[in-house]
């Protein structure tokens, strides 16, 4: 599938510049980097071609990360992204990231005026910086001497890129007990390389120093701090790298899928196969998400820098791995034979994925910076007044920090003790007074417009709001009404619709409920029968409806009827709202597995409405409908249930002393990193409507991936409270009270309502992903 250059850029022209570098990388490797190629040069010496290396540096790309008053482009983080993408498409064994991310940062930063710089910006010379680990311990890997005319270094350095295709390599030390950086060329006396060969046919190298003549490039606090920013910027870099890869396999494998067949028809149609797609899918869209993201963070430096390239290293290797594992699985035989590019693929994901951290050694490092809980560090001392308006009327005028301040303060100085972390959804009777502050307060609506009512937020407002809500333990209100017909009135309602419904559910004046599934027509929602026949200016509806939340709470109902009993099923529907208290409607709750009464059935025997009532034209519902399901896929798929799991998971450990187990702190940085990544993919969908666009089929990754992750979260809650797991109510761990059961009770409808599941694979496979039906 297409791959566009990553989002994320200081400017429009950083923009328009990271795209004009993604489309002449794309021409470039499409033209002169064929894929035949990497055969022949596995074992080879060098590995790469120099010929297209030097292209390569003809077009400025081993200048991307140096600045341009010391010969460089200067270009955005998006531009390296997007050629180190479309390198990672083709494969290729060339050394941008070795030679022109990590030695060209480490010599920018640090010696900008060495006589190293140029000669590698032109091509010439080929340098690699040991860049294997983040920590200050690699300084202290060789001994340092001074000698007559050189420093003089011995030692081993292990895991080198490129080994013995390198001209030289910059190698890090101490003078004075101060880090520094040396030059080594590869002719220097007293160096011996030893290859350590790779899966793709590359290699690495052993080598060992016995007092070897070296050149000091750059040292003190500088050198320290350049090989910080080299390490992070080759982390990013190589995570874009290997998402340009596992597109390409992906791609490679659909194709395949679309072609062969197996019993008569094409395997891509077997639905087994297609939701093995899906999962990849959605895994490499995680990983842009997080890389997209990381561009734009990578530039304040520090913990915040190198948390973003710790992420994306740690989705970025995930998503990889498992896509080639799952090419070799699904092109079955042939994937697993030299003649077929999937192994091509696979073996250079595999060299990939180990150097510059793998996947579990930055899920580690986040662990111990307590960074795997997101890019935002939140917890930044701000004095704000929490009962101050928006500045000129908008919230997003704020700092994020003060954003943060403002609505954790506002949250802890008025929501009431006794509705915190509720073990079941709040009825109106309990949350009526609190929805009311929050309408009050100008809240009730954060995500509407402010034209009307709303706060207006932008994607990562509201994703500090959802955190915030999530921290404090603020439940969900009976929200049908903000959620889901708001925003299907602003695209479809008229004007004078407009104006009735939305102030009246903004102020909790009307609470809405659903009507859309029926007994015999839930995912397969088209084969619905509620029937509504016109006579004169109304409608007379008869039929049931099921799985209704809250609507025992309600006041109106959003419905689909069918209108049109001769036309196609999807074609015959129509959109229409339901004042409850008209004659004819009898709402009978349904009684949940835990004991709730949280869903209903509702009842329509010849109930009449104004057909004013209906949304839309009629028969044309189906198209409203999809648009609805859109937003309510966008709200499940949010973070915020995820986010309470583990803000319930946290208090558990606490309570039990579980962080000084190791196991547990890798289990929970492995959810709390689905959590933070689920959150950078959230926003992306979050801007889609934020900027009036529409939502596409691809919405419902949100709402796989969010519900799957609270269920895994639910259970991991239930294993580490031991005998405790099941029992009712609070349960007591000291002087903790927390009820674990509720988390896991209320994580098992969410892979169901909205669509199963199973259901958006299927849509994904069909719409997104273009897979064959048969």
């Amino acid at each position: 599938m297409n791959q566009p250059a990553p989002s994320h850029g200081d400017s429009d022209a950083d923009q328009d510049l990271a795209q004009l570098m993604a489309d002449s990388a794309a021409d470039f490797c499409t033209r002169a980097l064929p894929r035949a190629r990497l055969r022949a040069l596995r074992g080879a010496n060098p590995a790469f071609e120099r010929a297209r290396w030097q292209e390569m540096a003809e077009l400025g790309w081993t200048g991307l990360v140096v600045p341009d008053y010391c010969g460089g482009l200067g270009a955005p983080v998006a531009a390296l992204l997007a050629v180190s993408r479309q390198l990672g498409a083709v494969a290729a064994p060339e050394p941008l990231l070795e030679t022109a991310v990590g030695a060209a940062a480490l010599l920018g930063e640090m010696a900008p005026d060495d006589v190293l710089l140029p000669a590698l910006l032109s091509g010439h010379q080929v340098l690699v910086a040991a860049l294997d680990e983040r920590d200050g311990e690699v300084f202290s890997r060789l001994t340092v001497r001074a000698g007559q005319h050189a420093f003089l270094l011995s030692g081993a350095m292990d895991n080198l890129p490129l080994g013995r295709d390198a001209d030289g390599w910059l190698l890090p030390g101490t003078i004075s007990g101060k880090p520094a950086w040396f030059h080594v060329a590869r002719s220097a006396a007293g160096v011996s390389i030893e290859d350590l060969p790779l899966a793709d046919g590359s290699r690495d190298a052993r080598l060992v120093l016995t007092d070897c003549a070296a050149r000091l490039v750059g040292s003190d606090e500088v050198a320290r701090d350049a090989a910080g920013y080299a390490r992070v910027m080759i982390e990013l870099a190589s995570s874009a790298y290997l998402l340009g890869l596992a597109h390409a396999l992906f791609d490679i494998t659909r194709e395949y899928l679309g072609t062969r067949q197996q019993f008569g028809v094409h395997i891509g149609s077997f639905q087994v196969l297609q939701h093995r797609m899906v999962d990849m899918y959605l895994q490499l869209r995680l990983g842009d998400a997080v890389v997209a993201e990381g561009a734009g963070l990578i530039e304040q430096g520090g913990a915040v820098a190198a948390r973003a390239a710790s992420r994306a290293r740690h989705r970025a290797c995930h998503a990889a791995l498992l896509v080639a594992r799952e090419a070799v699985q699904l092109h079955g035989g042939i994937g697993y034979t030299d003649d077929c590019d999937v192994g091509l693929y696979l073996n250079r994901a595999l060299v990939l994925a180990a150097r510059y951290g793998n996947a579990a050694e930055h899920r580690a490092l986040l662990a111990a910076q307590r960074g795997a809980f997101g890019a935002s560090e939140g917890d930044k001392a701000v004095t704000v007044d929490i009962e101050a308006s928006a500045p000129d009327g908008d919230w997003n005028n704020l700092s994020d920090d003060a954003f943060r301040a403002t609505v954790r303060g506002w949250f802890e100085a008025h929501y009431p003790t006794d509705l915190r972390n509720p073990s079941a959804r709040l009825r109106w009777a309990q949350c009526r007074d609190w929805y009311a502050a929050l309408f009050a307060r100008g809240w009730a609506a954060p995500a509407w417009p402010s034209e009307h009512g709303g706060m207006g937020l932008n994607a990562d407002k509201l994703m500090i709001f959802t955190e915030e809500k999530e921290r404090w333990g603020v439940a969900r209100t009976p929200d049908q009404g903000i959620i889901m017909i708001g925003p299907v009135l602003m695209r479809y309602g008229t004007q004078e619709q407009q104006a009735h419904y939305l102030p009246r559910a903004l102020s909790g004046e009307h609470i809405w409920c659903q009507g859309y599934s029926e007994p015999n027509a839930g995912s397969d929602l088209a084969s619905l029968r509620t029937r509504a026949i016109r006579e004169g200016d109304e409608y007379i509806i008869t039929g049931q409806k099921i799985w209704t939340t809250l609507a025992q709470d309600a006041t109106h109902m959003f419905c689909l009827v069918r209108t049109d009993v001769e036309a196609k099923p999807q074609a015959g529907i129509s959109f229409v709202l339901i004042d409850l208290s008209v004659p004819g409607i009898t709402i009978r709750p349904i009684r949940n597995i835990a004991g709730d009464e949280e869903f209903c059935e509702v009842f329509l025997d010849g109930v009449r409405i104004p057909v004013s009532a209906l949304v839309g034209r009629e028969n044309d519902g189906w198209t409203i409908a999809k648009a609805l399901l859109s937003f309510e896929r966008i709200f499940v798929g949010s973070p915020k249930t995820c986010q309470y799991a583990l803000n319930r998971l946290e208090v558990l450990a606490s309570a039990r002393a579980l962080h000084d187990n190791p196991v547990f702190v890798d289990r929970l940085s492995g959810y709390a990193l689905d959590v933070a990544d689920l959150e950078s993919l959230y926003k992306e969908f979050a801007a889609i409507i934020k900027r009036g666009d529409t939502l596409g089929a691809d919405v419902s990754l949100l709402k796989i991936f969010a519900s799957e992750t609270f269920s895994r979260l639910s259970e991991f809650i239930l294993e580490c409270a031991g005998a405790a797991g099941a029992r009712a109510g609070v349960a007591q761990f000291g002087a903790t009270g927390l009820d674990v059961l509720s988390p896991y009770y209320n994580a098992r409808p969410t892979p169901i309502y909205g669509g199963s599941n199973e259901i958006q694979r299927n849509i994904i496979a069909k719409q997104v992903l273009n897979l064959p039906s048969r």
